[in-house]
């Protein structure tokens, strides 16, 4: 009966991270199909090309682990990520800090393609997103932000 309340808390963390995901880039997300981690099946799949989603619900962990998760499961190209989140606390994003600047970029990207079941337009407004090419600003914003 374990396995399947585990399940069920881990769709139920991934569907609060869609949400939140999508609220905060201003993109379309859903919970993606799990079969067996990877590429083709993340945790969220979402509107923005080039960030690969990994989702931690979960009161003790070892972020490192998580990371190197997300990196076999993004393979080459993406940005491995980590959204993670404790009960009662705030939705934590991880990434690498030599990974900043490329997710800066694939997050700025003006135009996100549509994901099954939800249509995202083709140019998306610059509101509430850091500055692409001033590092001081960025580094302001997201400070701001936080």
């Amino acid at each position: 009966m374990a396995g399947i309340n585990s399940r069920a808390k881990g769709a139920r963390a991934e569907r609060e991270a869609a949400k939140i995901w999508s609220d905060v880039m201003g993109c379309s997300a859903r919970r993606g199909q799990q079969f067996s981690g990877g590429k083709d099946s993340p945790d969220v799949v979402h509107s923005v090309p080039g960030i690969h989603l990994e989702v931690k619900r979960v009161k003790r962990g070892n972020p490192y682990d998580w990371m190197g998760q997300a990196i076999v499961d993004a393979g080459d190209g993406q940005v491995p990520v980590v959204l993670h989140r404790r009960n009662n606390k705030p939705w934590l994003l991880i990434v690498r800090l030599e990974d900043v600047p490329k997710f800066l970029e694939k997050a700025a990207g003006s135009s996100h393609e549509a994901v099954a079941g939800g249509e995202v337009p083709r140019h998306v407004s610059g509101e509430g997103v850091p500055p692409a090419e001033d590092t001081d600003a960025r580094a302001s914003w997201l400070f701001s932000h936080g």
